[in-house]
């Protein structure tokens, strides 16, 4: 593989980029890409149809969460071979849409066997990943807040709503907290900041969309947590790598009372080499690298 074009759920205004995970996921992916010697570049969900053809051909990336390209433009667009990377929303796509791929990267160990079956085409277990791989808590910094980094969503998230009800210490970034009578500590943060925010927390707080957790998707800020060296608090933990398991607390809102889901994260937080081994291993297996390489592999073993 040369050249590879990625396919992205967010729009091109530079003004707005910044807000979507989905660039910030790609951008991780295309770094590692590039780090491998393959030339890429990233098209966008509002100006796809109209961007030329990438020079000497190529191969196309459909980074598949709430966005899929039309049916008649991957048909045209004249892409020696057509690959989507289910990342989200798997119940989303059609087993027609899926069929119109030559292969599929499934981020879910649990779901890979279902789309493999609707699809019939080959498929390859790559699960999401982390770009915080030069990252690196000082074991000498005192835990800060307990943390959570997502706006609303236009409800009040469950797992944030147990531990504000329980009146834990809690940091919140994001938009729409105001509205539930929670008061945020910024609307915003940029993301290349998260590495040194998560790195001085306490824990982070987690959670997943239904499907994804039903489906087996672990979501990247999993990851990127982990390589911070900091314990995760998660509404689950669907397909985590088992050699990160201890520093995954599980807390089902409304079940688990959050001030025992905290003192373990306090436990952890006690054992800092443990910690910074489980971060080396997140950094090591499950970053955008080990994704690439895992990707280029099972590429050539197809052409060979």
């Amino acid at each position: 593989m040369r050249h590879l074009d990625v396919l992205i759920a967010a729009p091109s205004d530079p003004a707005g980029l910044q807000a979507w995970g989905d660039y910030h996921f790609a951008r991780g992916f295309q770094a590692a890409l590039h780090r491998a010697g393959v030339r890429s570049r990233l098209l966008f969900r509002d100006t796809y149809e109209t961007a030329p053809p990438p020079p000497g051909g190529g191969d196309l990336l459909v980074i598949r969460g709430k966005f899929a390209p039309s049916r008649s433009w991957l048909e045209r667009a004249g892409y020696g071979r057509r690959m989507l990377w289910q990342i989200s929303w798997p119940l989303d796509p059609t087993a027609e849409e899926w069929q119109g791929y030559d292969r599929i990267a499934v981020a879910s160990a649990q779901d890979l066997p279902r789309i493999a079956r609707l699809s019939g085409r080959p498929c390859l277990l790559l699960q999401q990943a982390t770009a915080f791989t030069g990252c690196g808590r000082l074991l000498s910094r005192a835990a800060g807040p307990l943390l959570f980094v997502g706006s609303t969503r236009g409800l009040l998230r469950p797992i944030v709503a147990d531990f504000a009800a329980a009146r834990l210490p809690l940091q919140l970034i994001g938009q729409g907290w105001e509205h539930f009578g929670l008061v945020p500590a910024a609307p915003s943060i940029a993301n290349a900041a998260l590495p040194q925010l998560y790195g001085g927390a306490l824990a982070v707080l987690n959670d997943h969309h239904s499907a994804m957790a039903a489906y087996g998707y672990l979501n990247n800020r999993c990851f990127d947590v982990l390589a911070c060296g900091v314990p995760l608090i998660t509404d689950g933990a669907p397909g985590c790598p088992p050699e990160l398991e201890a520093a995954v607390i599980r807390h089902r809102p409304g079940f688990d009372p959050p001030q025992r889901s905290l003192e373990r994260a306090r436990a952890l937080q006690a054992q800092p080499e443990l910690l910074m081994a489980l971060a080396r291993q997140t950094r090591r297996r499950h970053s955008f690298e080990a994704r690439v390489a895992q990707l280029l592999a099972a590429l050539g073993r197809e052409g060979s």
